[in-house]
């Protein structure tokens, strides 16, 4: 008897040992599992986070051409051809307190309340084009109707993720250049 009980004991070891061996793979099994769920999770974060202030940049661009339009609108074509003759550029900072702020953006310039993206508006005078059936007067004073052609150029940055947006637009507006300016 006392040799039989020596033998189960050894059966029943080495089963424990099995158990223990196979319990261990399981664990290393489910341990790569989580890894691989958490590595996907966290790759899928920077994924949305990326995509999110891409179009952050993007919304910020089109936000300056939408000011820059809304400025050349209410300008009368006096004031337009005035700020814009000779080829100069029509620079406007867009921050969160004022969308017309006149020059380049500074330190300390930003679109949104946590500082990350800075936008601004370049417009410049393109050429124009006489309206047809606008009168010319050939006494002193003369004038015509014209299609301004104005380039604006829209742009936004995050530097904190690396990242800039450009959008650049055409725009007419319809104003009067002085007959003297005619070339």
């Amino acid at each position: 008897m006392g040799c039989r009980m020596t033998t189960n004991m050894i059966i029943w070891k080495r089963q424990q040992g099995a158990a223990l061996v196979v319990a261990l793979l399981i664990l290393v099994v489910v341990s790569l599992l989580g890894v691989s769920a958490m590595k996907s999770s966290v790759f899928s974060a920077k994924v949305a986070t990326g995509t999110q202030a891409d179009a952050m940049t993007f919304e910020a661009a089109e936000t300056t051409l939408a000011e820059a339009y809304k400025e050349l609108n209410n300008m009368s074509g006096a004031d337009l051809y005035t700020k814009l003759a000779g080829g100069e550029l029509l620079i406007r900072c867009v921050t969160e307190e004022d969308t017309t702020k006149e020059g380049a953006c500074s330190q300390g310039d930003a679109l949104d309340s946590r500082g990350l993206i800075v936008a601004q508006s370049f417009s410049k005078l393109n050429g124009y084009d006489p309206v047809p059936g606008s009168q010319i007067s050939t006494t002193g004073g003369g004038a015509i109707f014209v299609d301004y052609k104005i380039a604006m150029l829209g742009e936004s940055e995050m530097s904190s993720f690396n990242l800039d947006n450009h959008h650049l637009q055409e725009a007419l507006k319809r104003g009067i250049k002085p007959g003297s300016e005619i070339e």
